[in-house]
């Protein structure tokens, strides 16, 4: 089941042919068969075609009927061929001029339309463009016959589309056979028609569909209806009702209601009423609603940017999006629709919009505004530059890339001290688009605390080469009964900062971390108790480090102090060792650290008296 058509018209990317640029492209197509009318069937290959009406599919019941069409009016018409979503299973852009007219003949019908399954999206929009484009010069006329079980999916507006293709193309008629049951899915289709001049017939079923063609390709052929043109009828309205007028004498006339309406799945053809004559007869009408007021015509609105004030013009890589101008209740903007064309133009009714042109992470926001008769070209200075990032070692040479992560921040901090997250887990070596200004840059080495930030800015038009230097170390752990013994498995890990703070916890015989470089304490918990050691890190110093069960378990009271050390001291207040008498320092995260290398001869001895 397709969608409704909306009350408001909404944004259409106007097609080639809609600027005009299509139609003179196509002025010199040529009619294979000179003189014949020429008519375009466009036929929906949609996903929703691969539903069954009855016991066939509706996809198959549209093209044997058109098949009968072809062969029956081959010598009146000069056949075009447009299909659409055919090739993909989600492509707004999946309509294919597969014949000029001319070339669908009963001979080539086969080869043309037998392959087409029913597939994806239903870009009507774009089909009936592609078939407008086939009229050669504006005036030449053309009739289109579309064939469809619904409304356009690719959130285009059809009826924007039909009247402004028939602004640009005065012979042009648009017919439309609505092939379903559900009057809500074809009831978006009925303004095509009505904008065109077009003929509107809806067919529930195979039977349906084969009277309903023929009565459209008849009124195509009917000079009467060439002539006189075809209107759209509301049937649903009361005031719609065909009405009869009678004369009752001279001068007086009354108006009755017919018995029951006319047939609304066609619409009427419209003809003059004879002039009164002398005695009294009955003339009967049909009454059309009141005429709609004038719409109002979209305006071409054509973007385009460049880098710098100075170009280049981008061709690639761009995503425009369009937003209504109006914040609804809850402050977001309504996104109307989003191109990908490095210049797209779009129709845009009279009034203000919010268009944002993003290139990568660089993007800029533009309110415009869009007047009644002045087309309108919106040029987007984004001022984007590139940022290449890459992190060494402490040796200069370059980290794994597999065990690299970089963070993009905003250089500005909140209140909380926090930063906005631009591009999390960006890839070393790569050209990141960015506006130009001033980033900060988290680079993290490893699964652990070998983090190091800085401070960088991105210049416009230029790429800019951060290199971080890290000045960790992998670091791999074993518990051992004796040192150099075997590493034991089964051991749960606990490496602290020297706050306490644990950095990572983890479990096996081998594990194995890069550090930052620092001070550190580290518990092994096996078979229900825990062995601790100290050590300290070099910037670039890659090693083990042991647990000797053999120096013993750690006490209940230095587990406590190892993982709730006392805060650090306040200078100048005989806190640290050497700077007051009774003052306790904590061996190892003191300014002194104790030997890294050197086991622990009582795990349990973990506080000092001062020397002083």
């Amino acid at each position: 089941m397709r969608g409704k058509r909306f009350a408001a018209l909404k944004l259409l990317l106007l097609p080639a042919c809609f600027l005009g640029a299509g139609m003179a492209a196509a002025e010199d197509v040529p009619l294979s068969a000179p003189g014949l009318p020429a008519t375009v069937l466009v036929l929906d290959a949609s996903s929703s075609m691969g539903d069954k009406t009855g016991d066939t599919v509706k996809l198959d019941a549209a093209r044997t009927e058109l098949d009968r069409i072809v062969t029956q009016y081959g010598d009146r018409f000069s056949f075009g061929l447009v299909a659409f979503g055919h090739r993909k299973a989600s492509n707004c852009a999946d309509s294919e001029v597969l014949a000029k007219p001319g070339a669908l003949t009963s001979q080539s019908f086969e080869k043309l339309l037998g392959g087409l399954k029913a597939k994806g999206q239903a870009p009507i929009a774009a089909a009936i463009s592609d078939a407008a484009s086939l009229a050669g010069a504006a005036n030449q006329p053309l009739d289109v016959v579309l064939v469809a079980d619904g409304g356009d999916t690719c959130d285009a507006d059809v009826c924007v589309t039909a009247d402004a293709l028939k602004q640009t193309a005065k012979g042009l008629r648009i017919h439309v056979v609505g092939f379903g049951d559900k009057s809500e899915d074809l009831e978006p289709l009925a303004c095509i028609a009505a904008a065109t001049g077009g003929k509107f017939v809806t067919a529930a079923n195979e039977r349906e569909l084969q009277e309903k063609l023929s009565a459209v390709f008849e009124a195509i052929a009917s000079p009467a209806a060439a002539s006189e043109g075809v209107a759209e009828v509301d049937f649903d309205a009361q005031d719609a009702m065909p009405e009869m007028a009678e004369e009752t004498g001279p001068g007086q006339t009354t108006v009755k209601r017919s018995a029951a309406p006319p047939n609304p799945s066609e619409t009427a053809v419209l003809k003059s009423a004879p002039p009164a004559q002398s005695t009294p007869q009955t003339l009967v009408q049909r009454v059309l609603p009141p005429p709609k007021p004038e719409p109002q015509r979209p305006v071409p609105v054509t973007f385009k940017a460049l880098i710098t004030e100075v170009g280049p013009k981008l061709q690639s890589g761009l995503t425009w999006r369009v937003y209504n101008s109006k914040a609804a209740a809850d402050g977001t903007y309504e996104l109307i629709s989003t191109h990908s064309e490095p210049t797209p133009t779009a129709a845009l009714l009279p009034g203000e919009y919010l268009v944002n042109a993003a290139y990568g992470l660089s993007n800029l926001t533009k309110k415009i505004k869009v007047e009644t008769g002045h087309s309108v070209e919106e040029t987007f200075v984004l001022n984007t530059g590139g940022l290449a990032l890459r992190a060494v070692l402490a040796t200069g040479e370059p980290c794994p890339e597999d065990s690299l992560r970089f963070d993009i921040l905003s250089d500005e901090e909140d209140q909380f001290g926090k930063r906005h997250t631009i591009l999390a887990d960006a890839k070393p070596l790569s050209i990141i688009r960015l506006n130009a200004g001033a980033y900060h840059v988290v680079s993290l080495y490893g699964d652990a605390n070998a983090s190091v930030g800085v401070d960088v800015t991105v210049e416009p038009g230029r790429v800019t080469e951060a290199t971080i230097k890290h000045n960790g170390a992998k670091i791999t752990f074993r518990l051992v009964q004796n040192l150099g013994g075997e590493a034991l498995a089964d051991t749960k890990w606990t490496i602290l900062t020297s706050a306490g703070d644990t950095v990572k916890s983890n479990a096996g015989a081998l594990p194995t971390h890069i550090l930052a470089a620092g001070s550190y304490a580290v518990i092994a918990d096996h078979a229900g108790l825990s062995y601790t050691r100290k050590f300290s890190i070099e910037p670039g110093d890659d090693r083990q480090i042991e647990v000797a069960i053999e120096d013993g378990p750690t006490s209940p009271e230095a587990l406590s102090a190892l993982l709730d050390p006392p805060e650090a001291p306040t200078p100048g207040t005989g806190t640290l060792a050497g700077d007051g008498a009774g003052a306790a320092a904590f061996d190892g995260f003191s300014s002194r650290p104790a030997d890294p290398n050197a086991p622990l001869i009582n795990p349990g001895a973990l506080f000092r008296p001062s020397t002083r």
